[in-house]
């Protein structure tokens, strides 16, 4: 499936956004700064419920649990994203997952009351919330089709290449348990299954980080072409 939102460059996102505060200084003096490290939630649900949170650098990923305390990572979204919506359209009650840095990150965020007073000043604010629930939309749909036609090897290779994508680099600092919660499976499956990699020299394995090493076996093994 098609990113509905490829035609807006993240950069352009936040480098509009950078300029709000500098155009609108009531903007600028509402906006609280916060710097989240990896592993760490932005915000609490019950945060979520009450603030819009604007994505300036980082990557993270939002993660649901279930009562059994079994997690899932629902989409992983990078620079310019807004989260939060639900304070927006009253859905609250329904905020049930954490976005949990996948690198250091930088999160201006601003009461619901005050993103609603600026989204009539400022549309970037509605634009990048539109492109972060097609964004999301699209990251959804790409794995239920995974989880309904491809077996976990291929999902993982698959999900490398993703996070090689969104890093840039063919070093993605990663966990074996943040894995298992994006595919939905146990961090035992995804180890023993880095272990089969390795072995075959597709990837080399430390702490935290994963280094792909033969693109074209981890393509051939997804069932996909990534530059």
């Amino acid at each position: 499936m098609k990113d509905m939102n490829a035609t807006l460059p993240s950069e352009q996102l936040t480098d509009l956004f950078a300029q709000l505060p500098h155009e609108d200084p009531a903007f600028g003096r509402a906006i609280k700064i916060l710097r989240v490290a990896p592993g760490e939630c932005i915000a609490p649900a019950a945060a979520m419920a009450q603030n819009l949170y604007i994505l300036m650098a980082g990557m993270v990923q939002l993660v649901t649990t279930n009562k059994e305390g079994r997690s899932l990572a629902m989409a992983i979204l990078g620079p310019g994203a807004v989260l939060g919506e639900e304070a927006l359209l009253n859905l609250g009650q329904g905020v049930t997952f954490c976005a949990q840095a996948v690198e250091p990150c930088t999160v201006w965020e601003l009461s619901a009351a005050q993103a609603l007073a600026f989204a009539d000043r400022h549309p970037i604010l509605g634009l990048a919330m539109l492109r972060t629930f097609g964004r999301r939309l699209a990251q959804v749909e790409n794995r239920l089709e995974d989880v309904a036609y491809k077996r976990l090897p291929e999902r993982l290779a698959g999900e490398l290449l993703r996070q090689r994508r969104y890093s840039g680099a063919d070093q993605v600092r990663v966990s074996h348990q943040a894995l298992a919660d994006t595919l939905g499976t146990y961090r035992e499956t995804i180890s023993a299954i880095l272990r089969d990699f390795k072995r075959d020299k597709w990837v080399d394995l430390g702490y935290r980080r994963i280094t792909l090493k033969d693109l074209p076996a981890l393509q051939a093994m997804a069932g996909v072409v990534y530059d």
